[in-house]
């Protein structure tokens, strides 16, 4: 039996201690649409989404990321997910409505153990006379020319202490896995897959985590319409004194051009363009050797990650630090092993 129980990535929480900086960030030079506020909570989308709001920034003590919503593909389906993993260690349960959407059914990941949420029922945004575009109505608003112009939610980062276990889990709901990179053969570095039957990309991602706090969020993706204009928002940026952390360029897992800064709160935030197109339903996931020369960060293969690209956050303290440190080098001298002795 063929089954899609999830339609798309619909909403990301990002936890803010600079909540009033990180709107301010969000609207006037990322180009995000603030919906409405709520509590310590402020709602925003990308100018071409339908549903209510895509970020949602929460104010906290430091950067993260809390709920991860996911819209289902009918009405049934938030009740088949809660039959699925009820009387687990990963059922959270149900909530009767949030801003934004209604009943939702909550669960954490088994291994990263990040908050997630599934529903059907959505507030769909309906723009103001002067905000709508006569000449393309399948666009909730015209374009805002604002910031760089970030159009949709495209994906999550996250990391987790036992990737295969999470994608194993995540295959329970529908999930495809689509790529990874390996630093040593069985070591995977870096994991793909989309909810979606068809899709460009990724809708989620993972790395590896021995830290051994959980939670954790890497970064939040959003897209633009074309390569270029993540060439352009690279100048946006600069003009409004946001340092670039890493790009503009081609990851080879997947062909986006990429982009990353980090807003106001610290936290890191990625718009991309481009990307293959996968509709293959037997999908097997590809397998990129890092030690190969394989394309994983880069598809020319020229640049790596500069040195804290791969902070996470809630961040570890120095003693989870240390142990995630440890972890790697046991991970490098095992595999290190591992290979001499095939040769």
């Amino acid at each position: 039996m063929s089954e899609i129980l999830l339609s798309q990535l619909a909403h990301v929480e990002l936890i803010s201690p600079k909540p009033d900086e990180t709107v301010q960030w969000m609207k006037e030079v990322f180009g995000l649409e603030e919906t409405t506020r709520e509590g310590q909570s402020v709602y925003l989308r990308g100018w071409a989404e339908w549903l209510h709001s895509s970020l949602i920034v929460t104010e906290g003590r430091e950067p993260g990321v809390g709920r991860i919503g996911w819209r289902t593909y009918g009405p049934g389906d938030p009740e088949i997910v809660a039959q699925r993993l009820g009387g687990t260690e990963e059922a959270v349960g149900w909530v009767d409505d949030w801003t934004g959407h209604g009943a939702t059914y909550q669960y954490r990941a088994p291994h990263g153990r990040q908050l997630h949420e599934v529903f059907w029922e959505v507030d769909r945004y309906q723009a103001p006379p002067e905000e709508r575009d006569p000449a393309i109505p399948n666009r909730p608003q015209r374009y805002s020319g604002r910031g760089i112009g970030a159009r949709y939610l495209d994906h999550v980062t996250m990391p987790t202490a036992n990737m295969r276990g999470d994608i194993e889990f995540y295959k329970q709901l529908g999930a495809r896995h689509t790529a990874q990179t390996e630093a040593e053969p069985g070591f995977s570095v870096f994991s793909t897959l989309t909810c979606n039957g068809i899709r460009s990309t990724h809708d989620m991602a993972l790395v590896p985590d021995f830290s051994g706090v959980t939670g954790r969020a890497h970064h939040i993706a959003f897209r633009v319409d074309q390569r270029l204009d993540v060439e352009r928002a690279a100048e946006v940026f600069l003009a409004n004194g946001t340092p670039i952390e890493f790009g503009p360029g081609i990851h080879g897992i997947d062909e986006i051009t990429y982009l990353y800064v980090r807003e106001p709160g610290g936290f890191r935030m990625e718009i991309n363009s481009g990307g293959w197109v996968n509709t293959m339903p037997d999908w097997e996931a590809t397998t990129y050797q890092a030690a190969r020369g394989n394309p994983g960060a880069s598809i020319y293969r020229n640049v790596t990650p500069p040195p804290g690209f791969h902070e996470a956050w809630p961040a570890a303290d120095e003693t989870a630090a240390a142990q995630e440190k440890e972890a790697m080098a046991q991970r490098r001298e095992f595999f290190g092993a591992v290979e001499t002795s095939r040769r």
